[in-house]
């Protein structure tokens, strides 16, 4: 074999750079165990409905994320910017598809979503995504939303790879890989929707700073009444003795871990100079993505 087709034999089977910015979407298949832990958090019910509501609270968020960046897909010259927009929505639809498969595990445990789903999805769909008036500066308040948003799961997905406990003996493998895997590509597209607003909307940042307070109240209401109400149909499997501990546990625990970082990074949102890329944390999905066969 001559030298040359060595080199290019080589070539053809070394691994492609990894590359934030090209935000691949990646055709992944998760399935769930049906033989995991009715707690499978480290046994405490108030972590794993945290994790539960958020399995509820994703599919629909995803969609409404996708359906306020797309309305603007027709003002995006930038062929980068719109290769990342399109990319956006591919990994947001199945990330919205994974976690929705999940809930087959919650209804075959009993549990009933439908009305909690319902009235987020009611409250994103056709509350917020229709806030307009024609001719004023009370627009893209879906888009405002959703950057505010995507802050969020953003500084979540960092804090999933550097503070909270996902090893095996913690909680299952199956759901582990689920959200390290969405977490990554959290990381990945962190600035989409960001680049998007900016580009379309010259309040960009009057926006962003009035509204993150009224998201960031939202977010966590709806969290505490999904938690709630999972733990209350939960009531005859908890042992109401170990609640206190077990809420310390939590607050101490994945609710703390989650928010290590958060507590700073979520402040420079409010800069008029913030960008996502600001905290470069590509490294983390870099590591997670190396040794996947769906990467």
């Amino acid at each position: 074999m001559s030298a040359t087709t060595s080199t290019n034999k080589k070539t053809a089977t070394e691994k492609k750079t990894y590359d934030p910015e090209e935000i691949k979407v990646r055709r992944v298949n998760f399935s769930f165990s049906k033989s995991n832990p009715r707690f499978y958090y480290k046994n405490n019910p108030f972590s794993t409905h945290f994790i539960n509501a958020l399995h509820i609270v994703f599919p629909t968020g995803e969609r409404f994320f996708v359906n306020s960046v797309l309305k603007h897909q027709k003002k995006i010259t930038d062929e980068k910017l719109k290769k990342q927009v399109r990319n956006f929505c591919g990994q947001e639809g199945i990330h919205s598809s994974m976690h929705e498969r999940f809930w087959n595990i919650l209804k075959e445990n009993g549990y009933v979503i439908k009305g909690y789903e319902n009235h987020i999805d009611n409250l994103l769909h056709k509350i917020i995504a229709k806030i307009e008036i024609e001719g004023t500066r009370i627009n893209n308040i879906d888009l405002t939303a959703t950057v505010c948003l995507e802050h969020f799961t953003a500084l979540f997905g960092h804090a999933i790879f550097m503070h909270v406990d996902t090893n095996k003996g913690t909680v299952p493998e199956d759901i582990a890989e689920l959200f390290q895997w969405h977490a990554a590509e959290e990381i990945e597209h962190k600035n989409v929707a960001f680049d998007v607003f900016q580009k379309v909307d010259d309040a960009e940042y009057t926006k962003r700073v009035l509204l993150m307070p009224i998201v960031t109240a939202l977010l966590y209401f709806y969290l505490s009444v999904g938690t709630g109400m999972l733990m209350y149909q939960d009531r005859k499997y908890l042992d109401f003795k170990k609640l206190p501990k077990q809420f310390m546990e939590f607050t101490t625990g994945l609710l703390n871990d989650l928010h290590s970082d958060l507590y700073k990074d979520y402040f420079n949102f409010f800069k008029r100079d913030f960008h996502p890329s600001f905290l470069n944390d590509y490294n983390l999905a870099e590591d997670f993505f190396k040794d996947k066969t769906y990467a």
